[in-house]
């Protein structure tokens, strides 16, 4: 079958016209004769073939002359808002607290609030990371203050309600012991148990994955345990600890980082769970136990008080960049009021039998109390104040009115505990 039309891959030849003369075409000129436009002989007007383009747009006139490209090449002047904005950048690296030029704000990544935990707080969680972008004036406080941003409501206490609650937590504990030592030990397990989740809690909010409820268990079993069995509970308990904990990441209940989950888990089981079973050790020391415990409970007090008074009035040498609020001052008067409260235990022999004559032999046993408890009580008080400046936070928890959390209020008690017990094991009470 042929095909008489004139289309030909698309282009159709006009019939009737002239041929046209190949001999004629030549590059630069037009197969239709029109010599209106010429490039001939005009390399300094039309760039080479192979240079970028210019972006100039011919001008068409009569002859190869009048060719001319307009307007000439040049590079774009650049606006002298933009320059005098980026003029401020500095490409050296600033310290901070310098001057820096505002940057437009960029997608932050925060852990969950407490608020986000819900019911997932015991770890079963499905391998993904917990955190989430933060949408603009979302940003928890707990961790505004890990960005710098300093609380709302300032950082004061309300030292009125402060002291009715310590007030009332002392009296718990001494009730609880004037029952029986049973009892003061199931207070004493309620108490640890609170403040294992409020470390739970805080740890988790900073992006950690520990093992919460396998946490939870050891730090409960642990004052029962030694309650019951004395000191040889307290190894027995933590080797279980690190056997299950290394089940649990390995089983897959929590998947995500487990170095840093099951250090952070054995952490919350030895802060709290193995330094506040002394509290149970001692009590289950006959006749003495409930007096060696509140020994332990007023030397610390002792501290807290002496340092609160002396370094709210006289406070002037930062004692540590963990809490820039403590101060050398506060650390001496709160090191002299725990000895002189150790000299009083020893010299009246009450609450625990430290020495009856204060001009006798009780008084190194009491004085050795009330300088012990004057190094650890600081020492649990740091500690403290740097896991919560690691973690980005104020308090530990909000469970005591003008306290914080019970982490917050046993902080120096849990480091004196155990020194408590070993001072009484050196001059023979236990």
């Amino acid at each position: 079958m042929t095909d008489d039309s004139d289309d030909f891959e698309g282009f159709r030849v006009i019939s009737g016209g002239d041929p046209v003369d190949d001999d004629v075409v030549a590059p630069g000129r037009s197969v239709f004769g029109d010599d209106d436009v010429s490039f001939e002989d005009d390399d300094a007007a039309v760039p080479h073939w192979s240079d970028p383009p210019t972006g100039a747009v011919p001008q068409i006139g009569g002859t190869a002359d009048s060719v001319t490209f307009s307007p000439e090449p040049m590079l774009s002047e650049a606006d002298p808002t933009d320059m005098a904005a980026w003029a401020e950048v500095s490409s050296t690296p600033q310290w901070a607290g310098e001057d820096a030029p505002q940057v437009p704000p960029r997608s932050v990544v925060v852990p969950p609030s407490d608020a986000d935990l819900g019911d997932d707080f015991f770890g079963f969680d499905d391998g993904q990371p917990s955190a989430r972008p933060a949408a603009a004036g979302s940003v928890p406080p707990r961790r505004q203050q890990a960005l710098g941003a300093a609380p709302a409501g300032g950082g004061g206490r309300d030292m009125p309600v402060a002291i009715i609650v310590g007030v009332g937590l002392a009296a718990l504990i001494l009730v609880s012991m004037a029952v029986a030592p049973v009892a003061a030990v199931i207070v004493v397990t309620g108490l640890l148990g609170m403040a294992s989740v409020e470390y739970f809690n805080a740890i988790r909010s900073a992006g950690y994955h520990p093992a919460v409820l396998l946490g939870l268990v050891s730090v409960v079993t642990l004052p029962l345990a030694v309650y019951w069995k004395g000191e040889a509970a307290m190894p027995l308990v933590l080797v279980l600890t690190v056997i299950f904990g290394f089940v649990w990441y390995i089983s897959g209940v929590t998947t995500e980082a487990p170095l840093k989950g099951l250090a952070s888990t054995m952490l919350g089981v030895v802060h709290i769970g193995l330094l506040g079973s002394y509290a149970a050790l001692m009590l289950s020391v006959p006749t003495i136990g409930t007096g060696l415990l509140t020994a332990a409970v007023l030397v610390t007090v002792g501290y807290d008080v002496g340092a609160l008074a002396i370094g709210s009035t006289m406070g002037k040498s930062p004692l540590s960049a963990a809490s820039p609020n403590k101060t050398v001052e506060g650390l001496v008067g709160g090191g002299l009021v725990a000895i002189v409260v150790g000299l009083v235990i020893g010299a009246t022999g009450q609450p625990s039998p430290f020495g009856e004559d204060i001009l006798g032999g009780g008084v190194a046993a009491s004085l050795l109390l009330g300088a012990s408890a004057a190094i650890a009580a600081p020492v649990g008080d740091l500690a403290e104040s740097l896991l919560k400046r690691d973690l980005g936070v104020k308090d530990m928890g909000t469970i005591l009115p003008g306290h914080g959390g019970l982490l917050d209020r046993f902080d120096g008690l849990l480091f004196v505990l155990p020194v408590t017990w070993y001072v009484a094991r050196l001059v023979g009470l236990v």
